[in-house]
């Protein structure tokens, strides 16, 4: 292999490697550290409901409601019990009363949540108010 092919090898290849980085990660410039680690640290792509207006404002009737509907099997919602619940799962009360507790956090969570917990696919609306109600549980000033 002659220098001329090698260097056409390797700008063949570089060429190639740039285009599959643009189609697979959809950058078509070099981040910066700061710019990666937003990138990282934002939440995933939320389904938007169509047709609604976003209010910056959590619906917090909307919010019980959302969690009477998708969380009494595991959580702790009302007094008394709704259902029984596992032991080692923390009632709403407990989790807007955790130190440090924030709607950003939580709504953090409900993006990424851990096993044992599903990720409900919400949508940005569903996870304000969500968590709006959570935190409207809260006594901890």
């Amino acid at each position: 292999m002659t220098a001329k092919s090698a260097i056409r090898t390797t700008r063949t290849f570089a060429t190639k490697a740039l285009a599959f980085a643009v189609i697979a990660f959809g950058c078509t410039a070099p981040l910066s550290i700061s710019a990666l680690a937003q990138q990282m640290d934002a939440p995933p792509n939320l389904k938007e409901e169509p047709g609604k207006a976003e209010s910056k404002h959590p619906d917090i009737e909307n919010g019980n409601n959302l969690a009477r509907k998708l969380c009494t099997s595991c959580h702790l919602i009302g007094e008394p019990a709704n259902a029984p619940v596992p032991s080692d799962v923390p009632t709403f009360a407990g989790i807007a009363n955790q130190p440090g507790q924030t709607l950003d956090h939580l709504a953090t969570w409900l993006t990424r949540p851990h096993p044992p917990m599903p990720n409900l696919n919400l949508t940005r609306i569903e996870i304000r108010d969500l968590t709006g109600y959570i935190m409207s549980l809260r006594t901890e000033k």
